[in-house]
């Protein structure tokens, strides 16, 4: 499954998860360690497909970046996958208004990464 896909985490740990389930997938990856370093990465390639992104994070959060991202034509179409410890609160609301897509919750069990990512490129592709 092709697709270049960016994982906008600060915990490494949780990041290397994602990632390592992406690439088994057969993707390209571009990790990001925060909300800016995820801006600035899609910014210097919009040709990404989707964003999987955690929304507590220092500097810029997940909410903060997915604002920034919604402001600009070029990239405001890319779907987003939020990653929350927070299932049912203010900030998975708070994302949804802003137009994130979908919602995993940490742990991200590998199925349900699949299941998301496989929807998003066979609607893309």
């Amino acid at each position: 499954m092709n697709g270049k896909i960016l994982v906008v985490d600060d915990s490494m740990t949780a990041r290397k998860l994602v990632v390592d389930c992406l690439v088994e997938q057969g993707c390209d990856v571009i990790e990001a360690v925060d909300g800016k370093d995820g801006l600035a990465k899609i910014q210097e390639n919009t040709d990404i497909n989707l964003i999987f992104s955690d929304i507590n994070m220092p500097w810029l959060s997940g909410l903060e970046m997915v604002s920034e991202i919604k402001k600009l034509p070029n990239l405001a179409q890319i779907p987003i996958c939020m990653l929350t410890t927070e299932s049912g609160t203010e900030s998975v609301a708070e994302a949804k208004k802003l137009g994130v897509d979908a919602f995993l919750v940490k742990p991200v069990q590998k199925e349900q990464l699949i299941m998301v990512l496989e929807g998003y490129l066979k609607a893309a592709g």
